[in-house]
């Protein structure tokens, strides 16, 4: 643009979105329908017990439906979200039938399916980092606490504080590890 050149301008007259957002779309709306579906089963399943082993069951499918999505796409949210579904539905699934007993089989199941993602996505190239951690740290927790069901002896006040213990280990050996450099 020269100096004689007169300055150019846009004008708007308007802002807004255009598009068919506002129309609705023909056919049946999933999501809806999943939420119906997912709802009578809870409530299905309050009320008996073979109902609530098919509502487990159908959860267990969803979560692997989400996990191979998450693998088969590179979603980090669909991946977390079967795992998290998963651990939830096998710890209450494996109560249904007896096979287990106890609290904490849900925080340890999440765990190692945390440590499994972290594990899994360092093999694409990808660091291990936070998930790793937060993943041993749940199976930690969860394993001391179907440890301490199977064995009769109370750890309300123990977990917490070991926690603590091994974020400061954590905290200390990546110093060391710094320092060495």
């Amino acid at each position: 643009m020269s100096r004689q050149d007169p300055p150019r301008a846009v004008r708007i007259d308007s802002w807004g979105f255009d598009g068919n957002w506002t129309r609705s779309r023909p056919g049946v709306p999933i999501l809806g329908l999943f939420l119906i579906i997912v709802g009578l089963l809870l409530v299905v399943g309050q009320l008996s017990s073979q109902a609530q082993i098919g509502a487990s069951a159908f959860f267990l499918a969803v979560a692997l439906v989400l996990i191979v999505i998450g693998i088969r796409r590179h979603s980090s949210l669909a991946l977390y979200a079967g795992v998290f579904i998963l651990a939830l539905t096998l710890s209450d699934l494996l109560h249904s039938l007896g096979y287990v007993r106890g609290a904490g089989w849900g925080t340890l199941f999440l765990g190692l399916g945390v440590v499994a993602i972290a594990l899994f996505r360092s093999t694409a190239g990808r660091r291990l980092g936070w998930a790793l951690g937060i993943g041993a740290l749940l199976a930690l927790w969860g394993g001391s606490e179907v440890a301490a069901s199977y064995a009769n002896i109370s750890t309300d006040g123990l977990i917490g504080p070991l926690l603590i213990v091994l974020l400061g280990v954590y905290i200390l050996t990546r110093g060391w590890r710094y320092r060495r450099r």
